[in-house]
């Protein structure tokens, strides 16, 4: 982690793609919530509310477009907002894989931001970020997630410390590992993938949809996310 200037000369906090993953575990080992391969499907309520120490309201009214929204107070814990429609969505009886994922994305996107930029808006916590030169916040922070933002897609992260959504992509690499830990993921697709008769990765493009059809369910989250995660992990057949 370090801390560097944007191009309008803001404080950010650059982490490696890594060091994410690596924050990511970390913070679900210390919470004792660590997925495993009887219980895969990490308890993020209990991670947000009960690790983080943050107020969780999964029923709050927020603009529309916006799924999330974490603020920092200058005093006081964090407050996580989450869309009431989003959340009713996945209480519905009938709600669907997609929409228990992106509810589960959501919250895991928002927890993220708590454990890698928290540091941006307390000043209590700046210093342990090694930003003693860097100026401090003097006010609380608000990020506000979009439909847009929450989303585990690639990104190419030469370009990441340029661009105007860098927390968003940040949040969203440590969001996969949250919802899909590497170890535990890759044992499962493994474990799957003989069940389905489909031998060893690397896996075969016209084995993606079969094989995310059924890891989708096995960690709550959406199909696509599964495609992505196998694509990042390297465990997809390269063209």
């Amino acid at each position: 982690m370090q801390w560097y200037s944007g191009p309008e000369g803001d404080q950010r906090i650059w982490y490696e793609p890594e060091d994410i993953e690596q924050i990511a575990v970390e913070q679900l080992r210390v919470a004792k919530l660590s997925p495993t391969l009887d219980r895969p499907v990490t308890d993020l309520e209990r991670l947000i509310e009960g690790h983080l120490r943050a107020e969780l309201d999964l029923y709050a009214d927020l603009p529309d477009a916006v799924l999330g929204l974490t603020e920092f107070p200058v005093r006081g814990a964090p407050i996580v907002q989450i869309d009431r429609a989003l959340t009713e969505a996945r209480d519905a009886e009938h709600a669907t894989v997609a929409e228990i994922g992106r509810w589960r994305a959501t919250l895991a996107h928002e927890a993220s931001h708590i454990f890698l930029h928290r540091y941006l808006f307390d000043p209590s916590m700046a210093p342990l970020a090694g930003g003693s030169s860097v100026p401090r916040p003097s006010e609380g922070g608000l990020m506000r997630c979009l439909h847009r933002d929450i989303s585990p897609e690639a990104a190419d992260w030469r370009s990441v410390r340029r661009r105007p959504d860098w927390r968003e992509v940040q949040a969203n690499k440590a969001m996969a590992a949250l919802l899909m830990p590497r170890r535990t993921f890759k044992r499962i697709v493994v474990r799957e993938m003989r069940q389905l008769g489909l031998g060893l990765p690397p896996i075969a493009e016209s084995d993606v949809q079969r094989l995310a059809n059924v890891l989708a369910p096995i960690f709550s989250v959406s199909k696509q996310a599964v495609r992505i995660r196998l694509d990042s992990e390297g465990l997809l057949t390269r063209r």
